[in-house]
């Protein structure tokens, strides 16, 4: 692990909703080593404008589910039962997509209403503990107020700055983190549009401070018995709220 890591908000928003895509992969990152973690002071604005649409834009996605579960289901739902609900399960549409594919891995043999009340509690507690996980990452980094406007380096991200404006303020903030705090820093981002591509990745390495970039993310290939046989997984740490979503 690196001396320090600049948290961009797809990471924070990835660990404070468990329905997100990205929710695994961002809690075991965030909880597994001696690693010195900043956000911008703004950090509490980013969640709070963007925490009801995001619960509203869960809750949907869960709720249509279940919806498409009742009406196509009856009794007890078989092992090809399952395979077709998560197969049915739009990845593009629904943002809770990950969390419903690994949701049913295990829910062969039990009956449509079990399992479809099971999931209207999930609606009932995504903002609790959304809440509960975000008091608990405010307590583990820092907030980070940028020092410098650093225009030389503006200057040279002229292909990032092209493609995301946001991104571009982001590494920015990573540069003056990485440039004023001793160790190693790297920038966490959920977002491989832009930091998986080579020459962004490039110039970004080139013309900041910044170490190393680490997306943490889950892509669209991934498969729910991915989890069930990644040893890896069965690290991850209990998270706030003493579940293992």
């Amino acid at each position: 692990m690196t001396d320090n890591a600049f948290l961009d908000k797809g990471v924070i928003l990835g660990f404070c909703f468990f329905t997100d895509p990205h929710h695994r992969e961002c809690r075991r990152y965030l909880f597994s080593g001696e690693t010195e973690y900043f956000a911008t002071e703004q950090v509490e604005n980013i969640f709070r404008s963007a925490k009801d649409s995001i619960i509203e834009e869960h809750r949907s996605g869960v709720l249509r589910n279940i919806q498409q579960v009742k009406v196509n289901y009856e009794g007890e739902l078989s092992e090809s039962d399952i395979e077709e609900i998560q197969s049915e399960i739009d990845r593009d549409e629904n943002s809770a997509w990950r969390y419903l594919e690994d949701f049913y891995d295990d829910k062969a043999g039990r009956g449509v209403y079990e399992v479809t009340d099971e999931l209207r509690k999930v609606i009932r507690e995504i903002e609790q503990r959304a809440e509960a996980r975000q008091e608990t990452l405010y307590s583990t980094f820092q907030g980070w107020l940028r020092i410098s406007s650093h225009e030389s380096v503006q200057d040279e991200l002229t292909q990032l700055r092209a493609q995301d404006e946001e991104d571009f303020w982001i590494v920015i903030d990573a540069h003056d983190v990485a440039a004023n705090v001793p160790g190693e820093t790297e920038l966490a981002t959920t977002n491989p549009a832009e930091f998986a591509d080579d020459q962004i990745k490039e110039e970004v390495l080139g013309a900041t401070a910044i170490d190393s970039i680490q997306l943490v993310f889950v892509s669209k290939d991934y498969s729910p018995s991915a989890l069930r046989n990644n040893s890896s997984d069965g690290s991850i740490p209990t998270d706030v709220s003493g579940d293992d979503s």
